[in-house]
Order: C-alpha cells, then sequence, then structure tokens
C-alpha cells in the first residue's frame, strides 16, 4: 500500500511539472523528471549533479521573437495543435458526484478530474486535446441527459427544425439533413415544429443523428451545470446534445469556433482529431465548412470515448465521430470562448481609439501628401525608395498615437455587457423581491447575492448596471432564427434584459458593492457615508431598494 501511495505520490508531482510525462514511467524516470525540473542531474547509479538551470526568459526570448513574424505577434511558446495530444487515465478514488451534489465555483474542477483548471488552463487551453479517461467512474456523468430525456423532449417541448433540433447523417463523404417532418422537404417560411415519431424513426430506421441545440434551455442538470461554470468563468458557455445511431457518422470533418469539451454520456462513440493544414486556421473566429478527406491535415489523436470520459478540443481543431458498432452514442459538447478572444478585444476598442485620437492628434487630422500615389501602392511595394521610408515612418509614428488612446476599460465593459446580457439566469437565484420585504438598520451587512452577476458601465450622464437575474432561460445563446415572441412576458410585454440606471455620483458605492460578496459584506453605515460623500443626493433607502426588488443583494 505504501509503494501505491509512492508510487502516485511520485507520479502527481512529475505530471504537475511536466505533462509530458509518460504515465507508464517508472519510479526512476519520474524522479529524473522532477530532479531536472529542479536544476539538478540524476545519473543511472543515483548520484546526483549540478546541472545549469534553464533560464526561461532568457532562452526563449530569441525563438519568441522570430515566432512573433510567423503568427502575428503570439507571445505563446509554441503553436496550438503543434504538440501530441495528452491521454490521462482518472484513478481517483472519490465516486461521481450527483447533480444535486455540484458545488459552484469547482465544475470545471469536477469536469477535468483529476486535473485542476490551473493546470489545463496552462499546459492545454487554445494548445493540444486532452483526453480524460474514466473505465473505472463510467457514471460519471450520469445525471445529465438520457436518450429517453431526447424523446420525452421532442415530445413535450415543440422543438423546431434548425433552431432546436437538426437529424442529419453522413455517409459516402456527403452530408444529408433532413430537417422536415415529410419525406420531401416543403419549406413554408414558417418554422416546422419537429415530429418526435418522425425524428425518431429516422434515428432509428434510417441511420440519422439527432442534435438537439441548446438543451439547456429545457434540461434542469444541464442548465445547472452551464450556469455554474458562467460564474466560474465569467464568459458565455453553450452545450448541443448528439444522439447518434450505432455504426452512425451525422456531421462531415469540419472545425469549431469554440473550444469543446465533449461529455461522453451513454454508449462509445471513436473520434478523429487532426491539425488544420494552415497556419491561418489555428485558432480560427469563424467555424469551417464541411471539409474533404484531403483537406485534413496531420492526425493528432484517434481515440474511443467510453462513458465517463472526457475529450477537449481547441478552436480549430479538426474532428470527426462515428459511434460504434454495439450501441448508440449519446454526447453532450459543452462550448466555451466563443468570440472571447484578443481580437474581439480589440474590434471593439481601436474604432473608439481612433475617434480619440483624431480629437487629440493635428498630425492625423493632417493632408496625405500630395505625391503618395508615385510612392505607395501596390506598384511600389518593392521600392526602397526614402519617399516611401519617410510615408511608412509617419504612419507609424501616427499609429502609435491611436495605440495610446485604447479604451481598454471601456472595450472591457462593452463585452462583460454583453456577456451578462446573453448569459443563463444564475441557477439558484429567484431574481425579483418585494421592496417591501426590505429591513434596514445602521446593524445592517449587505452584499450582491453572488459575484459576477452585474456589471457597470458609464454611459453619457448616469450610471447603468446590468444584471442577469431577469434573462429569459429559454432565449439563452438565442440565434436570429429564435422568435421574437420568446421574448414576451405573460402580458405579452418585451422581457428586457435588466438595467437600472443611477447618478454618476453613484460610481463608487456601486463599485463597493459588486466587489461585495458574503464573505466580504459593506455595512449600512459605511454606504450611507460614500452616498452622503457622493453628493449625488442618492437617498440610501431608495438606492438599496432599487436592487433589492430586482434580487440584487442581500442584507443581513
Amino acid at each position: 500500500m505504501k509503494d501505491r501511495r509512492l508510487m502516485k505520490g511520485l507520479r502527481s508531482v512529475a505530471l504537475s511539472l511536466d505533462p509530458d510525462v509518460s504515465e507508464k514511467a517508472d519510479s526512476f524516470t519520474l524522479l529524473q523528471s522532477i530532479a531536472a525540473h529542479c536544476g539538478l542531474k540524476l545519473g543511472d547509479d543515483g548520484s546526483v549533479a549540478t546541472c545549469k538551470k534553464l533560464n526561461l526568459q532568457e532562452s526563449s526570448s530569441l525563438p519568441n521573437k522570430k515566432r512573433k513574424r510567423e503568427t502575428g505577434g503570439s507571445t505563446a511558446t509554441t503553436l496550438p495543435l503543434s504538440k501530441a495530444a495528452r491521454q490521462i487515465n482518472d484513478h481517483s478514488d472519490q465516486a461521481a458526484l450527483l447533480p444535486s451534489q455540484w458545488q459552484q465555483g469547482h465544475m470545471l474542477d469536477w469536469m477535468l478530474r483529476p486535473f485542476s483548471t490551473e493546470h489545463f488552463i496552462k499546459h492545454h487551453m487554445d494548445q493540444r486535446p486532452l483526453h480524460i479517461s474514466r473505465q473505472q467512474h463510467q457514471t460519471y456523468f450520469d445525471g445529465l441527459l438520457t436518450k429517453s430525456d431526447i424523446h420525452q423532449l421532442l415530445e413535450t417541448q415543440q422543438l423546431q427544425y434548425d433552431t432546436n433540433v437538426d437529424v442529419t447523417s453522413y455517409t459516402g463523404g456527403k452530408r444529408r439533413n433532413l430537417n422536415h417532418n415529410g419525406w420531401l422537404e416543403t419549406r413554408t417560411g414558417e418554422p416546422e415544429v419537429a415530429s418526435a415519431a418522425t425524428v425518431m424513426q429516422r434515428f432509428e430506421r434510417e441511420g440519422c443523428s439527432v442534435r438537439i441545440l441548446h438543451p439547456q434551455r429545457w434540461v434542469e442538470p444541464i442548465y445547472k451545470l452551464l450556469s455554474y461554470l458562467e460564474d466560474e468563468l465569467r464568459s458565455p458557455v453553450g452545450c448541443n446534445a448528439y444522439l447518434t445511431p450505432p455504426s452512425s457518422q451525422g456531421f462531415a470533418p469540419h472545425w469549431d469556433d469554440i473550444d469543446a469539451f465533449v461529455l461522453q454520456v451513454e454508449g462509445s462513440k471513436r473520434w478523429r482529431l487532426y491539425a488544420p493544414q494552415n497556419k491561418t486556421d489555428l485558432l480560427p473566429l469563424d467555424s469551417s465548412r464541411d471539409l474533404r478527406d484531403e483537406e485534413l491535415g496531420k492526425l493528432l489523436l484517434e481515440v474511443v470515448l467510453q462513458p465517463g470520459d472526457l475529450l477537449y478540443m481547441p478552436r480549430g481543431c479538426i474532428h470527426q465521430a462515428q459511434a460504434l458498432p454495439q450501441a448508440h452514442s449519446l454526447h453532450l459538447t459543452v462550448s466555451a470562448n466563443q468570440h472571447c478572444s484578443w481580437a474581439d478585444l480589440f474590434q471593439v476598442c481601436i474604432p473608439r481609439a481612433l475617434e480619440l485620437a483624431i480629437e487629440e492628434s493635428l498630425g492625423l487630422r493632417r493632408s496625405l501628401p500630395f505625391d503618395m500615389s508615385r510612392h505607395m501602392g501596390l506598384v511600389h511595394e518593392g521600392s526602397d525608395s526614402a519617399q516611401r521610408a519617410g510615408f511608412s515612418n509617419t504612419a507609424r509614428q501616427l499609429l502609435q498615437q491611436v495605440m495610446d488612446q485604447m479604451p481598454l476599460d471601456a472595450a472591457a465593459d462593452r463585452l462583460s455587457v454583453h456577456f451578462i446580457q446573453q448569459r443563463l439566469p444564475p441557477y439558484g437565484l429567484t431574481g425579483e423581491a418585494d421592496p417591501a420585504d426590505l429591513e434596514l438598520s445602521s446593524d445592517s451587512k449587505i452584499s450582491m447575492v453572488r459575484p459576477g452577476i452585474a456589471t457597470m458601465t458609464v454611459e453619457e450622464d448616469c450610471i447603468a448596471l446590468y444584471h442577469c437575474l431577469s434573462n429569459p432561460r429559454v432565449l439563452h445563446a438565442a440565434g436570429p432564427d429564435d422568435k421574437p415572441e420568446a421574448a414576451e412576458t405573460a402580458d405579452g410585454s418585451p422581457s428586457a434584459h435588466g438595467r437600472l440606471e443611477f447618478d454618476l455620483g453613484c460610481g463608487e458605492v456601486i463599485e463597493c458593492l459588486l466587489a461585495s460578496h458574503s464573505s466580504k459584506q459593506l455595512s449600512f453605515v459605511l454606504l450611507e457615508q460614500l452616498l452622503d460623500s457622493s453628493e449625488s443626493g442618492v437617498d440610501v433607502f431608495e438606492f438599496l431598494s432599487d436592487l433589492y426588488s430586482q434580487g440584487l443583494i442581500h442584507v443581513e
């Protein structure tokens, strides 16, 4: 027992220091790996010698400079998908948790066990695929979704083709969509509700896969999982469910514009993962079309997912999957990092930076030289004239003035507002409360009911506070095909996203509140003093009542 614990400890330490260490390495190899990381050399006879410890900053500076030219400025040490896929086994002695046992703030750790979120971010996210095998824990994802649940959704939820459900097959290199109830597709322009009998018949008899889009809208455990993940990651998280008949494949090889976490729930499925052929397709901002076999790059991984297994694929990882002959396959794809790149941030802030720079810089408002066309343009691209060099130098100097005006905080706020408006309503929070129930005194302690449920921005002459408690769950991850009627309340009035306006003088108070939580409460007296010193004229009781009525604050 002691030898087993020692070996397990050695392997855990070695893997935490170097994720490329083999899972099957013996104890001496593990010790050598640990020693090397500490700047020591462990000889075959067990002797230890000091070796020069690698200075990562100095040794990587020249390759990184070269890589910046190759990858458009990436500071990563390796190209995405250039490393081999990682495969590990979950040997944990802990039993699988039921959805009722999940803990907020630990969902990604739960999905990635035995890895931590920190380890995953450092060694895998945006870098290479990861397969976690759970042969000893095949019930790990039980309680999320079943084949019977999908049948029940089709019978009870009026799911629409294209918007909520896809029926598709992929044979002979061609994908076929059957998003209609009749034998022939007869589009009328109106959404068609999928017939449960037709969909399941095509699944059972015609080998068609069934994809349920955004099952978190109706399935409680998936709603809880995604809501907790959005709390944790502070970015949008989505989900699709895939039910595939035995020996069938529903989709052509392709890549997606999301990081994908595949959770195998029922049956088994063979996955093949490939690198894209072109570096420009690494970490793409858009999904690909269906790809042909000759367009596939290097095979990164071929693996059969069993129940309980997890597969992570970075954006741009080409993939295709086929159910094994023995039984149907059911998996969930949990998606993250869609439109959450540096490029998305700069698309927001660069136009505003140019506007601000134009106001400040006389140089940007000066006229272009009359002879520009004599030295610039495609026909002069190879010229090394002094006039061309001078023009380029002036452009770089002016561009730097634009960069100096980059409103990063304002752009980050805009992205935060967009996330708050599109995320799920937080699981377990009820939303609106009756202001008449609010009791305040000088001894009251106030905090947000949960961190990350609201954000603030400055808009013209007010502070705007956006929150997600009134977000409609049925419109999570809504696209242009979703009917706007779904966003109406019971009385037919529009259901607007939560937004409150406050006087500009309330900014400091709101900042303090947004940073509060159950372990960092604010006193009523402090809030009253902050509002009084702001000279905003806002009454503390009215201010807190507005927040309480939206369900945003907790008062003790």
